[in-house]
């Protein structure tokens, strides 16, 4: 590693990232795609009694909602 402290290098992507042109993940458009988001508790400390996800559910463009009552169990490792 001692051999490439002080050298100059060549990057490939340099230009395109000094110039704006570089592409970065977020700005590709896949079509179809979906997105997950977790909530959650604004109680730090405390007990779940019952959780109503009617709401959630009717909001525009939301697929699922899980819980962990409908999100099955996850397997050692994964």
């Amino acid at each position: 590693m001692a051999r490439y402290l002080g050298k100059e290098t060549t990057r490939v992507d340099g230009l395109a990232k000094v110039t704006g042109k570089a592409k970065y993940t977020a700005e590709f458009q896949i079509p179809n795609v979906s997105y997950g988001f977790i909530v959650l508790s604004t109680v730090a400390k405390g007990r779940i009694t019952a959780i109503d996800t009617r709401e959630a559910e009717q909001a525009g463009g939301v697929i699922h909602v899980f819980t962990h009552l409908n999100a099955g169990k996850l397997g050692a490792g994964t």
